[in-house]
């Protein structure tokens, strides 16, 4: 009878081993699901976390004002890491930074430019976009950066929620190995995925300029710029965490060329 108990305690404490570790193991998975990615979750519903970074009333500072050579500082990481085909700056933000182009939109997702994995990767060029086309017709140039809740990489692009922010900072300049963009925002808005503003293949001029005015009339307030089929964009995309699998995009038209 007492070996029978003692058989007895060992099975209890084996499986309420295995239990412990089973739990351990759903909560750790549920975790790094909820933590990491929060696109598998219901799309729409609200978070009530909506959050801005960054000084709304921070200097508007140009690399010309700055008198700093973009394009100088591109060639100059380009050396060392070939995929780095354009430099993104914001004025007035602290967006600044070489932008990663791979083979496909995982490359740059979660590894840095040495192929270290870390959570927020890099900002990256969509792999079908083409920097040497800028000015070319129905052009949409996308580039993506992770929403870090913190003040860097794309995060501070949610300053533009606010149209008093937008007022004081209109422009973005982007630099190629050609020369430096310059850019004007005309749409900012968040959206489910379900809208499709990646869009980069247009099979006619109708079909864009129908892309061009969808984007234009998503806009959460009226930037007061113009935009046409005759004009190439530029795309600035985040996570947008207010809602469940949203993102956050900021559009511009090109306005001047190298």
């Amino acid at each position: 009878m007492a070996k029978n108990k003692k058989n007895i305690g060992r099975i209890l404490i084996i499986a309420l081993i295995v239990v412990l570790a089973i739990v351990g193991i759903i909560a750790l998975v549920l975790n790094n699901i909820v933590g990491n990615n929060r696109s598998l979750e219901k799309p729409g519903e609200e978070l009530g976390f909506d959050i801005f970074i960054g000084d709304e009333n921070a200097a508007v500072t140009t690399s010309k004002d700055e008198k700093r050579d973009l394009k100088a500082e591109l060639s100059k990481v380009n050396v060392t890491y070939k995929d780095a085909k354009a430099w993104l700056k914001v004025p007035g933000t602290s967006i600044d930074y070489p932008i990663f182009q791979g083979t496909d939109n995982t490359r740059y997702y979660r590894d840095d430019r040495d192929g270290v994995e870390q959570n927020w990767g890099e900002n990256f060029l969509d792999y079908r976009c083409n920097v040497k086309k800028l000015s070319d017709a129905m052009t949409n140039i996308i580039i993506y950066g992770h929403n870090t809740e913190t003040d860097n990489r794309f995060t501070p692009l949610l300053n533009y929620k606010r149209q008093e922010f937008f007022n004081n900072h209109k422009y973005i300049e982007l630099a190629t190995l050609d020369g430096v963009y310059t850019y004007e925002i005309f749409s900012v808005y968040s959206t489910s995925v379900d809208f499709y503003y990646i869009d980069t293949v247009f099979e006619s001029k109708a079909e864009y300029e129908d892309f061009i005015e969808k984007c234009a009339k998503k806009t959460r307030y009226s930037t007061g710029v113009e935009v046409n089929a005759d004009d190439t964009i530029l795309t600035l995309s985040t996570c947008d965490y207010s809602k469940r699998d949203w993102r956050f995009v900021v559009q511009a038209r090109l306005v001047k060329n190298p």
